[in-house]
């Protein structure tokens, strides 16, 4: 074992400084528990530091230097370890993603490919190779398969029309059902539409159920018929991806919304794993408002200080403003080039909306939003902008995500507002979905402009990377290197023989899309003084990597492997051969 291994004195500290200006220090002279030397050390901090050494002492960095002023922080029971060149980089941020909901949606058969026979086959061959399962689950059907429609019911109850089917969306918004799911979940002609026009059942023209299942409330009317989603059903789910997410990189996360469970329940079931000694990450998660009946301001008041951990915090409110653009439910300021006489109605009105983004300002809320579309942006923009004019100045981190389609007029607005754009990075390509579905709905003038991640940093933005884990268009990815690797490329790997989105121009630096996964998403999740960046007083939060990003193809970002993790100066992860 070359890592994480005691090794003598000597052999430990290399003297030498030729990318390490000055060191950082804890004036308290504190002795490290552990020391890793020989590094390639990027610390992302402000000064784009590139450092040697560091030391830990607990669960906080109080070194950060060159391998001779390392030797101020080493005692007698000092771990000192060899990075043997190795890149070390702060652990990684995710500025968006669901843990708790991914644990729910994740289940069964994966159905991520391109063909709706290939789907029918592999949920064919699970149901078969699971007898005694009482309902058969599956998640990831592409929803650009269907040109014209959607999946139906008949055709999953030719696999089992006496168990129910239930198949997730890659989206993570719609679901695919069987006749006997519908059955179960008394669903049928009569029964009204959840959320009118926002969630509901897509329909025959005899008004029964077709089998196709829009947006969270509808899919959870049916899918908590069919199975208990208790705590013990969703911990069994996040303990599973747990591990996933360490052996990712991932040391924080920002949670956009608790979904199966109730909100204080799901941060209970976070705080319970943190208490036992069983989260690998750290996790800030939001109040999900999606009713506009509901004032949700005092709900995020009183939840802020039921959970407010180092591990586990509820600190922001999270809007939800629009849906997406296959089922012309996200708002843009023009209309849908395929069907322009859509004319979605925002989730949350307007006025609504500025009510309550002005009252959770002058309470000290962040808030955080889904907002596909250019008018989405445009309407939280113009809230955040009242808020500003109208409460007394303080440190805000608000943050928008999505924001895939951007009113040039509304790109400077950003920086000028100090609000983060957050967006996915696996999502910044011409997948299959985006070429057919959003070139349909968009048109290709607008297409050229999606995921405007360096033109915002240009005009001076705060720019975030979070992969809205398990939601996808296309491929439903939570590792922060794809994420990387497809918003420097512009391409999905493997898809490299497809033109890059919005062209080469679009393409962004190594250094801005890993800043944009460490430490732009802690800024936008107001954390940056504790993680983010490697600087002595911070958590000792950080990955060491098997190849330096800077200095490879870039197209071969993704297949760099995580040697090891640390959280809190613990080691969350570590590879099989290390």
């Amino acid at each position: 074992m070359l890592l994480f291994k005691s090794i003598a004195l000597a052999a430990a500290l290399v003297a030498s400084a030729s990318h390490f200006s000055h060191a950082q220090s804890d004036s308290s002279n504190s002795v490290a528990d552990r020391v890793l030397t020989n590094g390639k050390i990027h610390t992302m901090d402000a000064g784009g530091t590139i450092a040697e050494a560091i030391g830990i002492s607990g669960d906080e960095i109080v070194f950060v230097g060159d391998a001779e002023g390392v030797k101020s922080v080493i005692g007698p029971q000092t771990e000192v370890s060899d990075l043997g060149g190795k890149m070390v980089l702060p652990g990684f941020v995710e500025g968006h993603m669901h843990p708790t909901a991914g644990a729910l949606i994740m289940r069964g058969v994966d159905l991520q490919i391109d063909s709706i026979e290939g789907i029918l086959d592999r949920v064919r061959s699970y149901a078969k190779e699971n007898p005694d399962l009482p309902v058969i689950h599956g998640y990831g059907v592409r929803l650009h398969l269907w040109e014209n429609g959607y999946g139906t019911k008949e055709m999953l109850d030719e696999i089992d029309s006496e168990r129910p089917i239930y198949l997730w969306g890659v989206d993570g918004h719609q679901a695919w059902v069987n006749s006997k799911a519908l059955e179960i979940a008394g669903i049928d002609e009569n029964t009204p539409e959840t959320v009118p026009g926002f969630s509901y059942f897509r329909r025959n023209e005899d008004g029964t159920p077709a089998g196709w299942i829009v947006e969270i409330p509808a899919q959870l009317q049916v899918l908590s018929k069919l199975i208990d989603l208790n705590l013990e059903y969703t911990e069994a789910g996040v303990r599973e991806w747990l591990p996933r997410f360490a052996a990712a990189g991932i040391t924080t996360a920002h949670d956009y919304g608790i979904q199966g469970l109730g909100m204080e329940e799901g941060f209970q079931m976070m705080t319970n794993l943190a208490e036992a000694g069983d989260l690998p990450i750290r996790v800030q998660g939001n109040f999900y408002w999606n009713d506009p009946s509901i004032d949700p301001v005092p709900l995020v008041e009183s939840m802020r200080e039921q959970f407010n951990t180092e591990l586990v915090s509820a600190r922001g409110l999270k809007i939800n403003m629009d849906g997406g653009d296959d089922a012309y439910s996200a708002l843009y300021t023009e209309p849908y080039s395929d069907n322009p006489d859509a004319n979605p109605a925002p989730i949350i009105p307007y006025d609504t909306l500025n009510d309550a983004v002005l009252r959770a300002d002058a309470a000290g809320i962040n808030i955080v939003c889904h907002c596909f579309g250019d008018a989405a942006v445009r309407a939280v923009l113009d809230a955040v902008e009242m808020a500003i004019e109208e409460n007394p100045p303080r440190d805000r981190r608000h943050v928008i995500s999505h924001a895939l389609l951007v009113h040039p007029d509304d790109i400077p607005r950003f920086g000028k507002l100090g609000v983060t754009w957050d967006s996915t990075g696996a999502w910044m390509s011409r997948d299959p979905s985006l070429a057919s579905i959003s070139v349909s709905r968009l048109g290709e003038e607008r297409i050229h402009r999606y995921g405007p991640m360096k033109a915002i940093a240009e005009a001076g933005g705060n720019v975030s990377l979070g992969s809205d884990w398990p939601a996808a268009g296309y491929i439903s990815e939570y590792r922060p290197l794809v994420a990387i690797r497809t918003a420097v490329m512009r391409q999905l790997p493997g898809r490299d023989q497809v033109p890059p989105l919005g062209g080469e121009e679009a393409r962004v630096s190594v250094d801005l899309a890993i800043r944009a996964n460490t430490i732009n998403a802690a800024y936008g999740m107001g954390r940056d003084h504790e993680v983010g960046s490697l600087e002595v007083g911070k958590k000792a939060d950080l990955i060491v990597l098997s190849e330096n990003l800077y200095d490879i193809d870039p197209s071969t970002i993704h297949e760099v492997e995580v040697l090891y993790t640390m959280m809190g100066g613990k080691v969350t992860h570590h590879s099989a051969g290390q």
